[in-house]
């Protein structure tokens, strides 16, 4: 999805592209973006297991972000396009990150995120509707009490599934509005959008696209209740 998307941006990859998957989990999209012939490495401040992950950890196509003082694991200016899908709601350190991510670009490289809105209307992680502000305990509760849980919280008890929730989301995400994520954007990066529609076309709304893409502030609309899609470039110079 994200390099169809640059495409549409007019920043496709090309043969010989150098590319980061931000936040690679267990590498599986390292391991496509191989296989299609691309440059490809990951980092991530933890991997998860997958069958691609020890051969790539082995080759130093996946590594360890250095998480103090935080720093990613690669060479300056090295990669030409830099994206992530499902990370930038974890990120708690925005500046930092985006520091990174404009020193490992290459000049004019390329950086797409794509990532749950502050204000979607089911929490993304845990199901429970508007979490990602409302992050109380006995807000957490009513919900599992109800049975509104993960597939792995299914027989834990709700006082388990509440406390679970409430440590995860007030630990380990972070979702700012569109104006706190821009204000740390245009510190690194002058050119920046948010581009919801255009890669609408390359999500489940595909097929119905071109009805879709008619409708006024459709773009602000899936900014807002569904998911935030982030471009930025490097400055060629």
């Amino acid at each position: 999805k994200a390099l169809l998307t640059l495409q549409d941006l007019g920043y496709g990859a090309s043969e010989g592209s150098v590319i980061l998957d931000f936040g690679c989990g267990d590498g599986s999209g390292v391991a496509g973006l191989s296989r299609q012939g691309y440059e490809a490495y990951g980092c991530d401040l933890k991997f998860r297991e997958g069958p691609d992950m020890p051969s790539l950890v082995s080759s130093g196509h996946m590594r360890l972000i250095e998480a103090e003082p935080y720093r990613l694991p690669f060479d300056d200016a090295m990669f030409d396009i830099v994206y992530s899908c499902q990370v930038f709601e974890h990120v708690r350190n925005y500046r930092e990150t985006l520091r990174e991510i404009h020193r490992v670009l290459r000049p004019g490289g390329v950086s797409l995120h794509m990532f749950p809105s502050r204000y979607r209307l089911r929490e993304s992680h845990f199901h429970v509707p508007f979490a990602s502000i409302i992050m109380n305990y006995r807000y957490l509760y009513f919900w599992a009490k109800l049975g509104i849980r993960q597939d792995r919280q299914k027989g834990k008890s709700a006082e388990e599934v509440a406390a679970y929730n409430f440590t995860a989301l007030n630990e380990r995400t972070n979702y700012l509005s569109r104006k706190e994520i821009v204000s740390f954007v245009e510190e690194f990066f002058t050119d920046h959008q948010f581009c919801e529609l255009i890669a609408a076309r390359h999500s489940r709304l595909a097929p119905v696209y071109p009805v879709f893409s008619r409708i006024p502030f459709a773009s602000q609309l899936l900014s807002t209740f569904q998911t935030r899609v982030l471009f930025f470039r490097k400055d060629p110079a």
